[in-house]
């Protein structure tokens, strides 16, 4: 089974970007409380246009209304899959987050 998103380091090597390989519409102010929850993370930024949750260890993930997230301060490439794959099923399944394909 593959995975429904592309993982790439970007071009300042300070964070991993993952993209939807599918095209969703996220309403993100509708569910930053779950996805702050589901990833032990506190709410820095919750805004219609972005959402940023933060961790104590200072790792953070920004999420986009395209589904993009930039994950920043994780070790490892298998890290931001890992993060991803929790947090894949809220945002890249059209039944929780209201997407338009």
């Amino acid at each position: 089974m593959t995975d429904p998103f592309i993982i790439k380091l970007c071009s300042g090597k300070v964070a991993f970007e993952v993209k939807s390989k599918t095209r969703v519409k996220l309403d993100l102010t509708s569910f930053s409380e779950e996805l702050a929850t589901l990833m032990k993370m506190k709410i820095r930024v919750s805004l219609p246009v972005i959402l940023i949750l933060e961790g104590d260890d200072g790792r953070s993930i920004t999420i986009y209304p395209s589904g993009r997230l930039l994950l920043r301060k994780f070790p490892t490439e298998e890290s931001v899959r890992q993060a991803t794959l929790l947090l894949s099923p809220k945002l890249y399944s059209s039944v929780s987050n209201g997407s338009s394909r």
